[in-house]
C-alpha cells in the first residue's frame, strides 16, 4: 500500500479517501479470514503464524483508521476556512 499524504489538496481528497477506505474494508475481510485459520488450526507453529498475522493486520488497521481521520479532519478544516472566506472576504 503506498502512503497518502493527508496534505493533498481539496480535490485530491475524495479519492484518497476512498482508497483508505477501501483499503481498510480488505484489511478488515483479510483479518475475518485469519481469526477464522486461528479457529481452525490445532499446529502450534501454525497456532503463531496466525497470532503473528493478527497482530500485522491490526496494526495496519490502526494505521488506515489514523490516515483516514487525519484526512477527514483536513478536508473538515479546508472546508470551514473556505466557508470563511467568500470571494476573498472574510465573513
Amino acid at each position: 500500500m503506498k502512503r497518502i499524504s493527508p496534505m493533498r489538496s481539496r480535490s485530491a481528497d475524495a479519492p484518497a479517501l476512498l482508497e483508505l477506505k477501501t483499503s481498510l474494508h480488505e484489511t478488515q475481510t483479510a483479518l475475518d479470514h485469519a481469526y477464522t485459520a486461528f479457529d481452525y488450526t490445532s499446529d502450534p507453529e501454525l497456532t503463531e503464524a496466525c497470532i503473528f498475522e493478527i497482530r500485522s493486520l491490526q496494526a495496519r488497521m490502526n494505521y488506515l483508521l489514523r490516515q483516514i481521520k487525519e484526512l477527514e479532519v483536513c478536508a473538515a478544516t479546508a472546508v470551514s476556512a473556505a466557508a470563511v472566506r467568500v470571494g476573498g472576504r472574510q465573513v
